[in-house]
């Protein structure tokens, strides 16, 4: 492991170099996964989840204007994030607009060296137990387990004995249940996407989206008991 967490809640530093991930994320261990739609459709179901307990967001890296729209009216009461394909070029727009965290794809090892001196912990995508060895291995800050339905509920547990010490947040189709287990295997947070987001910035159903946040945050209290 990269850091460990005491019984208050903060974060020791790291012992072997890697960058830690936001306290939020470790403490609420759920990073919403917005959908890649307008911003004006973004900030309704934003403050909705901001209001019950969901804090940590990631947005699509490439659309630098939304980025900026979204996180001038909710930096100060959220953690923001980035996913998806990012170049080195894209690094110092993110080190200006302080994003949290960076969830890349395909990363090449110049964008991970560039994201570690930019002071931006970063969890690249792998699958395979060979490809989650291989990455926590060459130092990354975290595994981002990608698509992580593409496993059964208990892959978690499968990795957490195949690529022993790796920090994982598993990505793509997650749902409550294989949540709990991936909480139960030691996962560092949990990416959700449609399981919490679901249509919320398409039909503006705002009901249902509290009531998804809710869920999921009972399982993190459970899964924490």
């Amino acid at each position: 492991m990269s850091a460990e967490v005491d019984e208050s809640g903060s974060i020791d530093a790291p012992t072997d170099g890697r960058l830690v991930f936001p306290d939020e994320v470790v403490s609420s261990k759920i990073i919403a996964v917005l959908p890649d739609v307008p911003s004006s459709d973004l900030m309704a179901p934003i403050e909705t989840m901001i209001q019950e307990k969901v804090r940590v967001f990631t947005l699509p890296a490439a659309d630098v204007d939304r980025r900026r729209e979204v996180l001038k009216i909710y930096r100060r009461r959220a953690v923001i994030g980035v996913h998806g394909v990012m170049t080195v070029d894209d690094v110092e727009g993110l080190v200006d607009d302080k994003v949290a965290f960076a969830l890349p794809v395909a990363a090449t090892p110049d964008l991970l060296t560039a994201l570690r001196e930019a002071g931006i912990p970063a969890a690249p995508d792998a699958l395979t137990p060979a490809e989650v060895r291989a990455a926590w291995g060459a130092g990354v800050d975290a595994v981002q387990v990608a698509p992580a339905d593409m496993g059964s509920a208990s892959y978690g547990e499968i990795l957490t004995r195949m690529a022993p010490g790796a920090v994982l947040i598993p990505r793509g189709g997650v749902g409550s249940y294989a949540l709990r287990r991936w909480l139960a295997a030691g996962a560092l947070a949990v990416c959700l996407d449609d399981v919490l987001v679901g249509d919320a910035c398409q039909d503006g159903v705002i009901s249902a989206l509290r009531e998804r946040c809710r869920s999921v945050l009972q399982v993190v209290v459970d899964a924490d008991a």
